[in-house]
């Protein structure tokens, strides 16, 4: 489920994200749940499978040590993630943990 619902009337977001932009994201995330720096976290843009999902999503995994992994979705290619979109949506519960398979 997501968190954050774009606003039609945004423009479109630049087609990359600079790698220091990917970084001060990371570093907002850290800050805003309040986890040391040396805390893994992940953020990946992958397409969306959901129906009425938007064609890329952002996922925003946290990795604290000795605990579960946390993890938020927001509706919106990475470039154009803000400090409000994560503000709101890392105020939310984390999503359950991923289910995982055995064959």
């Amino acid at each position: 489920m997501h968190r954050f619902l774009p606003d039609p009337a945004d423009p479109a977001p630049p087609e990359t994200l600079a790698p220091d932009q990917l970084a001060a994201v990371k570093k907002l995330v850290r800050d805003l749940l309040g986890v040391p720096a040396d805390t893994v976290v992940v953020v990946s843009e992958l397409p969306c499978a959901d129906a009425g999902c938007p064609l890329l999503e952002t996922t925003v995994a946290v990795f604290p040590e000795n605990a579960p992994a946390l993890r938020w979705k927001l509706t919106r290619p990475r470039a154009a993630i803000t400090r409000l979109m994560l503000t709101q949506t890392l105020a939310t519960p984390p999503l359950p943990p991923a289910a995982t398979t055995r064959r």
